[in-house]
């Protein structure tokens, strides 16, 4: 563990405007590969923008540059390796990045998450403060769940059902963050040794990450909401920038879509039903911990619809028109900005929508315009050549190319990660007689078609999504093509698969 007491107080950070940022990459690893820098547009959603790009060159080093303002979160990816940072204006970060241990499973869309290295780091920068206290913290945890029995059950469960939720902070995992019972006394106590520890620390932003890591810690069943609300939130600001706020915020109002219907049922059905931001927010005010914030009141609403859009407590039509009044004329810019991305990501790659555009290349390098092969019905399969499940789909598909082919085109894209992989897949399997194309920018692809998970196969109609996703060759993708060779056997003008 680091050590400040001897460091002597310093002047307070102020976060200037935006201002460009260097980072000097050394990634010995990774040769000739592409460094891509993004940051997270919101610590809702955590959409991705990129912001850089270098090839890693044979020195092992990448150089790139964004503009930043305030303190900004943002990612670093080589190949299907990526981990997280800070970064704040007008500073030089020189990151080391590793290669992936290859006891890391990747994650369930063929990524990996590796920890990044700093050189020369000043022990006060951001990424050291919040690094530092991430594992005074879980130490803390973990030290309690080994003499707690019930708390570490509860904690269990809390990472089973969280399993599949994005990280989004750079160390501490997500499911952690929302505890059991700690004993009151025993944070108090930790709290009071770790705020003494920092105390010489004048960074206004790292003092409320402290305060919303300990909020998080104190939040749980049998707790005193009263008195959270008091210490944490009343008359407090929104911190967009701090992922300990967003995930406290999350936590604590979890359950105030449900409390609103126990309470104003026929309300929240006609706010629903008339998609009215204003009669739902109207609703969700009259609680004592949102009336008086009109603000706070608004970020609740719409994380409340993110979150629980898939439940039953959400009418899903309702919820996109209050977003999208949200997105268009909210008073508050963080809103419109979270609103717009939660849209995104709820409703691209829907059915009736076309695909976003993407960079694809054919297996000789030429560039591919996707639109020019998606005349009629037409299937597109996601796959990678890592990926051995996709190889057991791909197999299928196969057969129902065989079988089928001549009614529904086959399209394969690649994510691998160059032209030369996949062209040494379909050397493998020359069985696969399908129209192999590779995505260039595969991460871009990844994030503009919402892919989870692959292998990923979709249905469309005239390039228009017919089923996304659709479902597996193993799981009935078959009774699909069967559908559309009958109705191109009858000769039918109407088009396939729009039940």
């Amino acid at each position: 563990m680091r050590t400040l007491s001897a460091i002597a107080a310093l002047a307070c950070v102020c976060n200037a405007g935006a201002q460009q940022t260097a980072f000097h990459v050394h990634a010995p690893d990774h040769v000739g590969k592409v460094a891509l820098l993004y940051r997270y547009d919101d610590l809702f959603t955590l959409r991705p923008v990129q912001l850089d790009q270098d090839i890693v060159g044979e020195d092992g080093h990448a150089e790139l540059t964004a503009i930043v303002e305030g303190t900004a979160k943002l990612r670093l990816r080589i190949g299907d390796a990526n981990g997280d940072l800070y970064a704040r204006p007008d500073l030089a970060y020189s990151v080391r990045f590793p290669a992936p241990d290859p006891r890391t499973p990747r994650s369930i869309n063929g990524t990996m998450r590796v920890d990044l290295a700093f050189s020369n780091l000043d022990p006060l920068d951001v990424n050291a403060l919040t690094s530092d206290l991430n594992e005074r913290i879980d130490g803390f945890i973990m030290e309690d769940l080994a003499t707690d029995e019930v708390a570490g059950m509860q904690a269990l469960e809390v990472q089973r059902r969280a399993d599949a939720a994005p990280t989004d902070s750079t160390k501490r995992p997500p499911t952690l963050f929302v505890m059991p019972t700690w004993s009151k006394l025993r944070v108090d106590t930790f709290e009071l040794k770790v705020r003494n520890f920092y105390r010489d620390v004048k960074d206004p932003w790292f003092a409320n990450y402290l305060d919303y890591s300990f909020a998080g810690l104190r939040h749980g069943p049998r707790v005193n909401e009263q008195e959270l609300f008091e210490r944490y939130l009343k008359d407090k600001p929104v911190r967009y920038d701090d992922p300990e706020y967003v995930r406290f915020v999350r936590s604590f109002y979890s359950e105030h879509l449900y409390l609103a219907k126990q309470t104003h049922e026929t309300r929240l059905q006609r706010a629903f039903a008339a998609g009215s931001a204003d009669s739902l927010k109207a609703i969700l005010a009259e609680n004592e911990f949102l009336k008086n914030n009109e603000r706070l009141c608004e970020l609740v609403m719409v994380d409340l619809l993110y979150q629980q859009y898939n439940g039953k407590l959400v009418v899903r039509d309702g919820a996109e028109r209050i977003l999208a009044q949200v997105a268009a004329g909210s008073s508050y810019a963080e809103h419109r900005t979270i609103a717009t991305n939660i849209l995104w990501d709820l409703i691209t790659m829907r059915v009736g929508s076309r695909l976003p555009p993407v960079r694809l290349e054919d297996d000789r390098g030429h560039d591919m315009h996707l639109d020019s092969l998606l005349s009629g019905p037409v299937c597109i399969a996601v796959t990678a050549s890592w990926c051995s499940y996709c190889d057991l789909e791909m197999q299928g598909l196969e057969q129902l190319h065989k079988e089928f082919g001549s009614v529904v085109p086959i399209i394969a894209i690649s994510l691998d990660e160059d032209l030369a992989t996949m062209r040494k897949y379909m050397k493998a399997h020359p069985g696969m007689d399908l129209i192999w194309l590779h995505a260039v920018g595969e991460q871009r692809l990844r994030d503009d078609w919402r892919v989870r998970s692959i292998p990923a196969f979709y249905l469309l109609n005239d390039g228009v999504l017919a089923r996304s996703p659709a479902p597996l060759p193993s799981q009935g993708l078959g009774a699909l093509f069967q559908q559309a060779k009958a109705e191109a056997e009858k000769g039918s003008r109407v088009k396939v698969w729009d039940d």
